[in-house]
């Protein structure tokens, strides 16, 4: 292995052992709530960022190609420089900290696509949580049922009303012409 390989995998552990030890509540910055400046809002983003770095498995790093281990810490720590300025943040000083903390959450909002696009093919499940795509209830569908039956319903009684029509315009005719002919 050589020594850009290992500093690169080691840079990878350190940034991945400081993303275990981060937990999303800590990150919700409850100290800020007395100036409604917390991070509440991004608690999911939180959660499902620190969760793909969770998943990375430590017997599943031995294996991949050094480029990839170097994409990879990057990607780490970037994260964790988010997640830091998060946890640095006051507030105090700015003319607009509701403004700044609502781009430190979308930062990690939209870094989560380019993260899980690279991260998540090394992500280990253990065998009972495969990923299936989740069943809706049975009920969300029941709207759309509902107007297509009352759909139907208007359907048939209008043709049977405008075809009980054709039948008596069709014998009003009938009877004029008989008439006509007498």
């Amino acid at each position: 292995m050589a020594g850009s390989e290992r500093s690169e995998r080691a840079r990878l552990k350190a940034s991945l052992k400081k993303l275990h030890e981060l937990k999303p509540a800590d990150l919700v910055r409850e100290d800020l709530q007395t100036r409604n400046l917390s991070f509440s809002n991004g608690q999911p983003y939180f959660e499902r960022t620190l969760g793909l770095f969770r998943g990375l498995g430590h017997g599943t790093l031995a294996k991949v190609p050094s480029a990839y281990v170097k994409i990879v810490a990057d990607h780490a720590e970037q994260a964790l420089a988010q997640f830091e300025e998060i946890l640095r943040f006051t507030g105090e000083g700015l003319p607009n900290p509701r403004e700044v903390r609502n781009h430190l959450i979308g930062e990690v909002r939209d870094y989560y696509r380019e993260l899980h696009d690279d991260v998540s093919i090394l992500v280990s499940r253990p065998p009972g949580q495969q990923e299936h795509p989740t069943r809706a209830p049975w009920y969300v569908g029941a709207p759309l049922a509902m107007l297509m039956l009352a759909m139907l319903a208007g359907g048939v009684a209008a043709a049977y009303h405008y075809g009980l029509l054709d039948f008596a315009a069709q014998g009003l005719m009938d009877s004029l012409r008989d008439i006509a002919h007498q």
